[in-house]
């Protein structure tokens, strides 16, 4: 078995373009099946952090013939070195006493196999070969499998690794859209990288703070906006800088209240080589703690709830009794029942307390 010196590149170049580009796996099946001459061949590729596989297949073989194949050398998977290739024969004869009888009633015959990685389940390749054929009188067929494995397992290698990575970001983004605080990313000259769901509401309110039609965080004033764009600069250019600016409202609301801080880059390969967080604190859109939550988390009783509410708005003891039809001996009984409770001791740790179980249990 030979094949000519640009087709090879081209298989290879194509089998590490496949790393990066999943859709490309049937094509280098096919030409892998093309190649070797084979009647059939496919590709496992797993996913052991899902425990399931993907299967990229050509030739003429048909869906279940595939799935009885898959659970056949599944089975025995295990007893081929990682890297290593065999034949059909000798894959079953690892896992079955030496007895090649399952190998024929599986289809699985005559087939060159290669394990590509070392997780169960196992990535692997097989192409059969036609019955006129046998693995057997073609000596460059392995030869040929060989040299081509190292360049299937480092193109899967890179597939994994880019899965592992799609993953994190997709669960860092939801971690980041149930943030209660606006989050932004923002390179040295104020654009705008990324922005959370709180961010992007705040934006959209045009309320002191704004994305402008260039993609550029704003302030209200251009005082407000030399402020942040300095502490912003100093942010992304240093791993002290950064500082804290509040970005009155036109509205009159309270003003937002913006973090700046540095923000580490190089895992990114470096792609914003000057960035900054920016974490934005809307004093009016706090939450409020969920009765229930409060009932779960310490225990108090319905009207309970409602004393420490009023305390978190800053209703004042005589107030709360009179929402509570209540007097206030009673309010005052219910509050100290509160403090013994949340294991607080004055009104103003209560308010911290109710105000940090409100967003964490956002």
């Amino acid at each position: 078995m030979s094949i000519a010196l640009q087709r090879f590149s081209n298989l290879i170049a194509d089998i590490h373009t496949a790393g990066i580009e999943p859709d490309r796996w049937d094509g280098v099946v096919r030409q892998l099946t093309d190649t070797f001459d084979a009647m059939h061949g496919f590709l496992v590729i797993a996913d052991p952090a899902r425990g399931d596989v993907e299967v990229n297949s050509a030739g003429a073989i048909t869906a279940t013939e595939v799935h009885s194949q898959l659970a056949a050398v599944a089975a025995r998977m295990r007893w081929l070195p990682v890297g290593a290739c065999a034949t059909g024969e000798e894959l079953f004869e690892y896992g079955n006493g030496g007895s090649g009888r399952a190998v024929r009633a599986n289809g699985l015959a005559n087939s060159f196999i290669a394990r590509l990685t070392g997780d169960l389940p196992s990535s692997w390749l097989s192409l059969t070969m036609a019955d006129h054929r046998a693995v057997t009188d073609q000596p460059g067929g392995p030869v040929l499998l060989r040299v081509l494995v190292p360049h299937l397992r480092s193109a899967l290698h890179t597939r994994a690794k880019l899965v592992t990575m799609a993953r994190e970001r997709a669960f860092a983004l939801a971690a980041l859209a149930k943030a209660h605080h606006g989050v932004m990313i923002v390179t040295a000259d104020t654009a705008l990288v990324f922005a959370n769901a709180a961010a992007e509401r705040i934006a959209r309110e045009c309320d002191g703070l704004t994305v402008d039609s260039f993609g550029h965080v704003r302030a209200g004033s251009a005082r407000l906006q030399d402020q942040l764009r300095q502490l912003i600069d100093e942010a992304a250019g240093s791993a002290s800088g950064g500082g804290n600016v509040a970005v009155a409202r036109p509205s009159g609301k309270r003003s937002l209240i913006l973090r700046i801080s540095p923000l580490d880059t190089h895992s990114g390969n470096g792609q914003w080589p000057g960035a900054a967080l920016v974490v934005i604190t809307d004093p009016d859109h706090e939450p409020t703690p969920d009765p229930g939550v409060l009932h779960e988390l310490y225990g108090l009783t319905e009207a309970e709830v409602s004393v420490a509410l009023g305390v978190l708005r800053g209703d004042g003891l005589p107030a709360v009794a009179a929402q509570l039809s209540v007097s206030v001996f009673t309010a005052r009984t219910h509050l100290q029942h509160i403090f013994a409770k949340t294991k607080t001791h004055r009104q103003a740790e209560l308010v911290r307390l109710l105000s940090t179980t409100a967003i964490s249990a956002q």
